[in-house]
């Protein structure tokens, strides 16, 4: 079994420079290491890649990988998926994670968006329909409503009245 340092020593002497006329290239590697911790195999490829990287406590385990020529994001990558990791990144720092670990955040995040969006402020909005009668476009406009909308016509004036929570404003 090599060490932490071989390991690390092994990764930066397999580095192949990037071309400077290539400014759109990634860098590749090269890589041979038997049984490495896979917390030293990813802190070297993301120094590499010149990334930060930051690794649950859950990351651990052995990899043994033979490499040749490949971009650093594909070896990185590799080294994830077979240990059926994954990662997010932000900026230039990379989150590495179980997969379950990760999908169940997800979800939270989702959760929460979803719970704070249903929990907005209401809002009415008054809008006219020419071309059509309103009250045949209700069941299409209930049908786009969050749970605490609702919608009104005003048969006089031939417009639909919609109360619903504010869809937030997507950049």
């Amino acid at each position: 079994m090599r060490s932490s340092r071989a390991v690390c020593l092994a990764l930066a002497l397999t580095t192949l420079p990037v071309q400077a006329r290539e400014p759109g290239r990634t860098r590749r590697v090269s890589l041979d290491v038997v049984r490495a911790p896979v917390e030293e195999v990813l802190r070297g490829l993301a120094e590499m890649g010149g990334l930060n990287l930051v690794l649950s406590e859950e990351v651990g385990g052995t990899v043994t990988l033979t490499l040749r020529d490949v971009p650093w994001t594909q070896a990185f990558q590799g080294v994830l998926v077979s240990q059926g990791l994954g990662m997010e990144r932000k900026g230039n720092i990379l989150r590495v994670a179980p997969l379950r670990v990760l999908q169940e955040e997800a979800e939270a995040r989702a959760r929460l968006a979803q719970a704070r969006k249903d929990e907005g402020p209401l809002r009415t909005w008054l809008l006219p329909v020419s071309h059509a009668r309103a009250a045949e476009l209700l069941p299409q406009v209930q049908a786009l409503l969050s749970p605490r909308g609702r919608v009104s016509v005003d048969a006089r004036t031939n417009t639909l009245i919609v109360t619903d929570v504010e869809a937030p404003v997507l950049p």
